[in-house]
């Protein structure tokens, strides 16, 4: 028996699941990991893999990167459990007001899932108003205010006569009472926006969106779409929310607002803020933001938020994000990327759509056309070729390369640690993979 066939026989055991997170049982279940370091993973056996899934977006600087070691390893000296501010949560929360535009005020958190869940509370205080418009398709953690229309769902909403989706919870125990504080709206539909949106214009607190739809592959908001809703917004009195979980400090520094000049009222951010360590924070206008407690009546507190570990690293880490260049390098390794894969699949015939914005990258098997939402994504998207295909590149040491979703493909991610060499390397292995795994339609 493998080291890794007795850790899993043990961990079923105790954990559920085999795993500690459930996100982590792909499909062929859980690997256990021994190091990593860069775009590598060594499992317990020794066998070296070529990581595509990052920490779920969270690791732009790869595994193990020495400027977060160093930065640890000096907030060790110093004493590491505490909470308490410091120059360095000062120095963070300045960052962040000094560089995101629209951010006056922060406060820290633990994950986006906590982030959105406190974004949501201060727009319903601060607008005295209770439900909240999303879009299908994009997602905001796990708590059940926001879980419908995911790609959890068991199934696609039916859509009502004014273009809005039934919400259909994304997981099992989500109370059915809070079905109706959510309105679901199509993705990149500016007229079905305007009219849902408009009919529940009394009662919205906030509209709340990925500006790019990360969590259905990589499908960017189309022109004009983004400034539709934020001067609909600003009209009606509606907090605009901007969960920047996936992108904020991807694809670029200060997020999408930078690419798209779209100001929210409030900003999550997460996974890519840290690098890797547990962090995530909400930020915005200062009248919305001193809603929270001790300026206002919102509580947002928790007894593991801003370790000063946690808190040295993000800083660190920061730091290497904003040094010249860094963003062209990332976006330069993302462009190679697509255009070896692009390449690679029009030689082996397989039709898709392949894009990609700072280091996600999406492949839409049976595409050929950028999808603008879900349901196209649902309608087009050849999921069976995708599995055999995800199979097949993960025996090839790929992990979590193109992770199938229900509804869609999960982006490959990239770091910066992905060299020229470690794409080279990755594009002869799927070469192999479509030479072993010839393209077929959809049944």
């Amino acid at each position: 028996m493998s080291k890794t066939d007795e850790l899993r026989s043990r961990a079923e055991r105790a954990l559920v699941g085999g795993v500690s997170s459930g996100w982590n049982y792909l499909l062929d279940g859980p690997t256990f990991v021994g190091n990593a370091a860069g775009p590598y993973l060594w499992d317990v056996d020794g066998q070296r893999h070529i990581d595509f899934i990052m920490g779920w977006g969270s690791l732009l600087l790869g595994h193990d990167p020495p400027v977060l070691r160093r930065a640890l390893m000096q907030a060790l000296e110093n004493g590491f459990l505490f909470g308490y501010e410091t120059p360095l949560h000062v120095e963070l929360a300045q960052t962040l007001c000094s560089q995101i535009p629209g951010v006056a005020r922060v406060r820290l958190a633990n994950s986006g899932t906590e982030a959105t869940l406190h974004a949501l509370r201060i727009a319903r205080a601060w607008s005295g108003r209770t439900r909240v418009l999303k879009f299908e398709g994009h997602f905001h953690g796990l708590h059940d205010q926001l879980l419908y229309a995911t790609d959890s769902s068991p199934r696609l909403g039916a859509l009502n006569a004014d273009g809005s989706i039934e919400p259909v919870a994304g997981s099992a125990g989500v109370p059915e009472a809070l079905a109706p504080l959510c309105v679901i709206a199509p993705w990149n539909d500016v007229e079905a926006f305007q009219r849902i949106a408009s009919a529940h214009r009394h009662d919205l607190a906030a509209v709340i969106l990925e500006p790019i739809a990360f969590n259905m592959g990589c499908v960017p908001p189309v022109p004009k779409f983004l400034e539709t809703i934020r001067a609909w917004t600003a009209d009606a009195g509606v907090a605009l929310i901007f969960d920047e979980v996936l992108t904020g400090f991807r694809v670029a520094f200060a997020g999408s607002q930078e690419l798209y000049s779209v100001t929210p009222d409030l900003v999550c951010f997460g996974k890519a803020l840290g690098c890797g360590m547990p962090i995530a924070a909400v930020g915005g206008r200062a009248d919305m933001m001193e809603t929270l407690a001790p300026r206002g009546p919102v509580e947002m507190s928790g007894t593991n938020t801003g370790r000063v570990l946690t808190v040295a690293g993000t800083v660190a880490a920061l730091r290497e994000l904003s040094q010249p260049g860094f963003y062209a390098h990332l976006n330069e390794l993302t462009d190679v990327f697509v255009s070896g894969m692009k390449e690679l699949l029009a030689r082996h015939n397989v039709p898709a759509y392949v894009t990609g914005l700072g280091g996600r990258i999406a492949i839409y098997f049976g595409m050929t056309e950028a999808p603008l939402n879900l349901r196209a994504i649902d309608a087009g998207w050849n999921r069976q070729f995708h599995t055999a295909f995800y199979a097949r590149a993960r025996l090839k040491g790929l992990y979590g390369f193109l992770n199938p979703l229900p509804w869609s493909p999960e982006a490959i991610t990239l770091s910066v640690a992905h060299s020229r060499d470690v794409l080279n390397s990755t594009l002869s292995r799927v070469d192999d993979v479509l030479h072993e795994v010839p393209y077929r339609h959809a049944d």
